[in-house]
């Protein structure tokens, strides 16, 4: 009867449940699971206040890590205007005016920038050389300075050659003319003071530079050189990433992204003012830095619908 009796017990231990967990709790010794999953909560918590912790804006004057610079994407360049629409500084030299028949104002172009006077209420006319052409992206003046420019394009006859109309507002401010050609770039320096010229050409030669150099800053110019100008619109998507703000201070366009992101990394492409070669931006902190004062671009993001922001200065989309 004996071994009968441990057949039986045998059979009862292989039918019985061995796919359940057993927990064996060991004093002393922590779950190495638990373990896993604090250290993982630790670093998202980490990751995630990093944003909050970095100073902004970027401009501020707290040193802020730099990553390496990355080209831009630039929009495809007219062959007519192949020349910088802001030349390099070069040694200030303001031309000499010569009065000529008719109310005409003539200047030698290689003799330096040309200083216009252009009294609140007057039209003046700046006259470039016969078969001069020019691109719409290709002339500007200061914003906030108060002037409107207007290209004219030549016909025919003694009206075959472009020219520029100069209207200054009620407070309009000294303020520098860049404008570049299908032959040379043209530097002026518009004053609202004075008696007006009310049409102004230049005389040119042989030995000529290509660019005029740059008049040294007013302080009004210096003053709105250092003050940041927030005049931008955003239209289109509405991303995660959409910028919190934009705005351009100097010579620089800085585009402020909210806490984290600046992560997804839009694609940036300026489309104007259109350059020659590649110009570089910087991502400081939690804002890319374009060393352009932009004036229309687009984010580009990386999802896979590519949402798409317009940047627009002056609130023009």
């Amino acid at each position: 009867m004996l071994p009968l009796v441990g057949l039986a017990a045998l059979s009862g231990c292989a039918g019985a449940n061995t796919e359940t967990p057993v927990t064996v709790d060991v004093p002393g010794m922590p779950s190495p699971e638990l373990a896993l999953q604090k250290s993982l909560d630790r670093i998202n918590g980490f990751l995630g206040s990093l944003n909050q912790r970095i100073d902004t804006p970027a401009r501020q004057t707290t040193a802020l890590a730099v990553t390496p610079s990355h080209p831009i994407t630039l929009a495809p360049q007219p062959q007519a205007s192949s020349l910088p629409i802001a030349p390099p500084a070069t040694a200030a030299h303001e031309a000499s005016p010569l009065p000529g028949k008719a109310g005409l104002t003539w200047f030698a172009y290689g003799e330096g920038y040309a200083r216009i006077h252009c009294a609140n209420g007057a039209l003046c006319i700046l006259r470039l050389q016969p078969g001069e052409t020019v691109e719409e992206d290709a002339l500007s003046v200061e914003p906030r300075a108060g002037w409107r420019t207007n290209l004219v394009r030549g016909t025919r006859g003694i009206h075959a050659a472009w020219a520029v109309a100069l209207t200054p507002g009620l407070s309009a401010q000294q303020s520098v003319l860049h404008l570049a050609t299908s032959r040379r770039a043209y530097v002026a320096l518009l004053d609202p003071t004075g008696p007006s010229m009310k049409s102004v050409a230049f005389s040119y030669a042989s030995a000529d530079p290509q660019i005029q150099p740059e008049p040294p800053p007013s302080p009004e110019a210096l003053a709105r050189l250092n003050t940041p100008d927030f005049n931008f619109q955003m239209t289109g998507a509405s991303p995660s990433w959409k910028p919190l703000r934009i705005y351009r201070e100097g010579a620089h366009t800085y585009i402020q992204f909210p806490p984290g992101g600046i992560n997804h990394a839009p694609r940036l492409v300026v489309l104007a003012p259109s350059t020659v070669g590649t110009q570089p931006y910087r991502t400081v902190g939690d804002s890319y830095v374009v060393d352009l004062p932009v004036s229309d671009a687009l984010l580009i993001g990386s999802e896979p619908d590519s949402p798409t922001i317009r940047i627009s200065h002056g609130g023009k989309a």
